[in-house]
């Protein structure tokens, strides 16, 4: 008998941290993530105009897009304080002066913030932003008007047969297609 259970407790573990891996890619789509701070894409991108390689500054550089580190966001909310009062839009509900303050928490103990990722690619397939943007085509595209999005939600499956419709949409001429259609474009 005790030896059974020390076969439980050793499997235990493992299962224990498969699930709570997998909790943080299971939420509404329709909702999005919690996350950390109540961080309203919709006021900085949509209202203050805040173009998005500015957060996201790696996007245009690398394969990941960057997510903003405690550093960018100090460097606007050292001069921008929140108002201690509570901002409602819809199902929103946020209070400026709390959700920087949890920032300038993350700022103080030098951790970054733990933000819930959105939008994923398969491991298999090696995309890069850059050839995208240097085709003139917009982040919306892929991830929706963010700029009217308190909470970040996927809008798009992107998986394979999404993508390769849109470079079917986007090839400007035959030859374009065949190579944007070819496996090792993002199979390599």
């Amino acid at each position: 008998m005790k030896r059974s259970l020390k076969v439980i407790g050793t499997l235990a573990l493992p299962v224990i941290v498969y699930f709570s891996f997998l909790n943080i890619f299971v939420y509404s789509e329709s909702e999005g993530p919690i996350q950390p701070i109540v961080f309203s894409h919709k006021i900085h991108a949509g209202e203050y105009q805040i173009p998005c390689q500015y957060c996201h500054s790696y996007v245009s550089i690398s394969a990941k897009p960057g997510i903003p580190s405690v550093q960018k966001c100090m460097g606007c909310h050292n001069q921008i304080a929140g108002q201690d009062e509570l901002y409602i839009d819809g199902d929103i509900n946020i209070n400026f002066n709390q959700e920087i303050n949890k920032l300038k928490d993350y700022w103080e103990k030098k951790t970054p913030i733990p933000w819930v990722r959105v939008h994923y690619i398969a491991e298999h397939v090696h995309f890069k932003h850059k050839p995208h943007i240097r085709r003139g085509i917009e982040c919306k595209t892929c991830h929706g008007d963010v700029e009217t999005m308190h909470v970040v939600k996927r809008v798009k499956k992107l998986e394979m047969g999404w993508c390769i419709g849109c470079h079917e949409e986007y090839a400007k001429d035959e030859h374009e297609l065949i190579r944007l259609k070819d496996c090792l474009t993002c199979h390599y």
